[in-house]
């Protein structure tokens, strides 16, 4: 992804536990490239341990990531070529584009992502998200149940543990979920283990392999079914493009399951 500003949005609102935990975050990983915009103040080098207060900006460059927490634990990744910033409110974060891991602790607040079309509601849940303006919009729950709904209606779908939904940003429908094959995720994607992040927290941790748990069962009776097929339709994108997924940095194929056996399953590069 080129252009690091762009003029389409996705607002991360985290609602609160307690008024302070609004208030800052500390910069807990810094790899490579990532910058603070401290106010109005000019880009510097992000530090770890560096507390980031209101207003502030966080970009991180090609290969770059980055991990913020906030006081109530809640840990925040942004993969590289992401761009963001936290305002009034303090976990009120713009994603202007790039990827993020959000762990929020089942104690903490909730979470509630925003486009211009669709809102993703959490509650105590660890999930990926990727923002491509313009192109696509892709989504994972780990462990625990996002739901996202298209904004101006009643529709919506749940999004439990193990499922994705890639979609355009401006999609006036939600394409169905996929299953995604939660261990070799977790074996890839940078932002999990394999960026220099140290390890998610057990209680964390617990939730995400006993999915992986629940799949390992469901692949041995037969209703989960691997194949090498590439997804189509909304969010699809040539191998090449695929395989530039900044959503974890990995360019393995992840395996996407059928919702059932005689679904129609997916294989696609994912983190």
């Amino acid at each position: 992804m080129k252009n690091l500003f762009c003029i389409a949005s996705l607002t991360l609102l985290v609602l609160p536990l307690a008024a302070e935990s609004l208030r800052s975050a500390t910069v807990t990983a810094a790899i490579q490239d990532v910058q603070i915009y401290a106010g109005n103040n000019s880009a510097h080098k992000a530090s770890i341990g560096e507390k980031l207060t209101l207003p502030s900006s966080l970009q991180t460059g090609r290969k770059s990531r980055a991990e913020l927490t906030f006081t109530d634990n809640t840990l925040t990744r942004l993969g590289q070529n992401s761009v963001f910033s936290f305002r009034e409110g303090g976990r009120n974060v713009e994603l202007k584009q790039g990827s993020v891991l959000m762990q929020v602790p089942k104690t903490a607040g909730g979470a509630t992502i925003r486009t211009a079309t669709v809102t993703c509601a959490i509650t105590g849940t660890t999930s990926m998200f990727e923002y491509n303006p313009k192109n696509w919009i892709k989504l994972i729950t780990l462990e625990g149940t996002q739901k996202l709904t298209i904004n101006g209606s009643k529709v919506s779908v749940l999004l439990p543990a193990g499922k994705m939904i890639i979609m355009h940003p401006d999609a006036k429908v939600i394409p169905a979920p996929v299953d995604i094959d939660i261990a070799k995720l977790i074996k890839t994607s940078q932002l999990i283990q394999n960026g220099g992040f140290a390890p998610l927290p057990a209680s964390a941790l617990a939730l995400i392999n006993d999915t992986v748990h629940k799949q390992t069962v469901a692949k041995r009776q037969g209703l989960l079914q691997p194949t090498n097929q590439l997804v189509t339709g909304p969010g699809a994108r040539t191998a090449a493009q695929q395989a530039s997924s900044v959503l974890g940095g990995g360019t393995s194929p992840i395996t996407i399951f059928p919702v059932n056996a005689q679904g129609t399953p997916f294989t696609v590069i994912v983190p």
